[in-house]
């Protein structure tokens, strides 16, 4: 995941963001905006979150691998 840090975001934070949607919209007595909206950012900041935690890994592994001290996996 750390050689593609958008796309793992991506997997990551649209299933989420969908499955958080149905989730409001089945809880919510009455469906309105804001609860798609909220679950919507809820996705995005989680697929941000988790691309940017691979992406830091990723950079990790290039210095290790620079420094000598690791294999870069």
């Amino acid at each position: 995941m750390g050689r593609h840090p958008i796309k793992a975001g991506t997997w990551v934070g649209g299933p989420v963001a969908l499955i958080s949607t149905v989730f409001f919209l089945m809880v919510s007595d009455e469906a309105e905006p804001e609860d798609v909206v909220v679950a919507a950012l809820f996705g995005l900041v989680l697929g941000l979150l988790f691309g940017l935690t691979a992406a830091s890994e990723r950079l990790r592994q290039r210095r290790l691998k620079r420094l000598g001290t690791g294999d870069g996996s």
